[in-house]
């Protein structure tokens, strides 16, 4: 069975004493919850401190936000597959402000997803279309590239993430998460190329209000949430949220909340 998850993208925010209080009580917040696997990704100069207040609990994995697929060398800023291993289970490749911003292509992206698994990261692949008049192809065709040379039975050990950069919210407050039955009709051609074991998220300005939309829909596995991750009682709200609807639990209150 498929697990569900909540991924925290901080992206490059957070001073080192925002990074201690925000892992700290998200941490402390979610002693309580089950049914949910919970990763934070904070900036890479915060890894290994929050390794170390998140695994005192162990409900709460570290995921990186990047990086390079070669194990070292002369790459002056880059972080290795090699440097991160040991404190992180996951790692975000192809992330849309990625390939924006710093011209990752698919073939880059294809290079860190194999070096990620090679050293026993899971990578968390994020595809989607750049334009919302494009159609989600451009998404699977991320996707096929990315998993390119990576064997069918290591797909369990995948992670994909679609996510629209259309719909991240670049910090304007009022972005507007894709409406659920696109990102339906883009993961089930995502299920299509990937087997039943490997985890589909939505990635792209999820809330507290449009979460409940994509968490009572069985095919949606996870969220990939940005800004809203850096109030840790609004996204401590959103993993709960996701547990219930995910676990049958609290029917009713899921129910009112949606009249």
């Amino acid at each position: 069975m498929r697990r569900p998850m909540v991924v925290a993208n901080w992206k490059m925010y957070t001073r080192a004493s925002d990074a201690y209080i925000l892992a700290t009580t998200i941490r402390n917040m979610l002693a309580d919850v089950d049914g949910v696997e919970t990763v934070i990704c904070p900036p890479a100069v915060w890894l290994s401190e929050i390794s170390e207040i998140v695994k005192r609990d162990g409900k709460v994995n570290v995921g990186a936000q990047n990086m390079f697929y070669e194990n070292e060398g002369p790459y002056t800023g880059e972080i290795s597959p090699q440097m991160i291993c040991d404190i992180a289970k996951y790692v975000i490749v192809g992330h849309s402000e990625r390939r924006e911003h710093f011209g990752e292509h698919d073939l880059e992206v294809n290079e860190k997803v194999l070096a990620a698994l090679k050293h026993g990261l899971s990578p968390i692949i994020c595809v989607g279309e750049r334009k919302k008049s494009d159609s989600p192809d451009h998404a699977i065709k991320q996707l096929k590239e990315a998993l390119t040379h990576v064997p069918k039975n290591r797909y369990k050990d995948v992670v994909i993430c679609y996510e629209p950069s259309w719909a991240i919210s670049k910090g304007k407050a009022n972005s507007e998460a894709a409406p659920v039955d696109r990102a339906l009709r883009a993961i089930a051609k995502i299920r299509e190329i990937v087997l039943r074991e490997s985890p589909i998220l939505y990635g792209g300005s999820v809330d507290v209000d449009s979460v409940l939309d994509f968490a009572k829909r069985p095919e949606i596995d996870g969220v990939l949430i940005g800004s809203a991750s850096l109030r840790a009682s609004i996204f401590v709200e959103i993993c709960k949220r996701w547990a219930d609807a995910k676990n049958f639990k609290n029917d009713i209150v899921l129910e009112e909340e949606n009249k």
